[in-house]
């Protein structure tokens, strides 16, 4: 009987635990939000921390650096949310990936190619946008992608959420259950103005050198795991990403 009971034990135990995104793939929802800077609406948003040691630049604390991330999709759009602690924010680097900015990174057809190609893209957002036009960032790279994005200040770092679009010059992406594609995301952190970067964070656990700038094989992946509602409209036949 004791032996039942601690089986059953483990199984409640085991059943209550919440889900854990290794930086290996992220599980992919569906849902729509609206991109303001506020995060109530990501409520159905498995969010990931990544903390201030995770990353080829380790920051002293979690204070200092560190980050939780979410992404939802539907018909149109990818949605991608950083909630960043960040003690010192700033912008005003020679360049820009110097300063206080995070990076999402696409391998639209999950080829894990060591260079890039069309299908793949780095979208960076900054800092310098803090109160910044929605429909217009001032992106430092992915600047022909169509992300929209809203960047707030918070009490204790920074807020980003963005719109990326399933459809651009660069891919179609049909979101159906159990399609991949190749991600990642960074974030820069800048703590005095004037220099470089002081801490690098990165997601992803094969990204061990910081080379998903040029490098889609130390992407992680994120695979769709609900189907949308319709077909999105105006797509184009070909459907990239792979299947599980």
């Amino acid at each position: 009987m004791k032996g039942i009971v601690c089986i059953l034990a483990l199984v409640v135990a085991f059943s209550i635990v919440p889900a854990v995104f290794a930086g290996t793939n992220y599980n992919c929802p569906v849902g729509t939000v609206t991109i303001d800077g506020n995060l109530a609406d990501w409520a159905g948003a498995e969010f990931v921390f990544v903390p201030h040691d995770k990353g080829t630049g380790p920051a002293p604390d979690d204070a200092d650096a560190s980050f939780d991330f979410a992404v939802l999709v539907d018909n149109d759009w990818l949605y991608v949310a950083f909630d960043i602690n960040d003690e010192a924010i700033n912008a005003g680097e020679t360049n820009n990936y110097q300063d206080d900015s995070v990076e999402i990174y696409i391998d639209a057809n999950h080829d894990r190619t060591e260079a890039y190609g069309n299908d793949d893209l780095q979208i960076a957002i900054g800092a310098w946008d803090i109160g910044g036009d929605i429909q217009n960032p001032q992106l430092s790279a992915g600047t022909d992608s169509g992300t929209i994005a809203a960047v707030v200040e918070t009490a204790n770092g920074w807020i980003v959420e963005a719109a990326i679009p399933l459809s651009n010059s660069h891919w179609t992406i049909v979101p159906s259950a159990g399609t991949v594609i190749g991600f990642n995301v960074h974030f820069n952190d800048d703590d005095v103005v004037g220099g470089t970067r002081e801490n690098k964070l990165i997601w992803s656990d094969l990204d061990v050198d910081d080379q998903s700038w040029q490098n889609t094989t130390r992407f992680a992946d994120l695979t769709f795991v609900g189907a949308t509602s319709v077909e999105p409209s105006g797509k184009l036949a070909i459907t990239w990403g792979s299947i599980k």
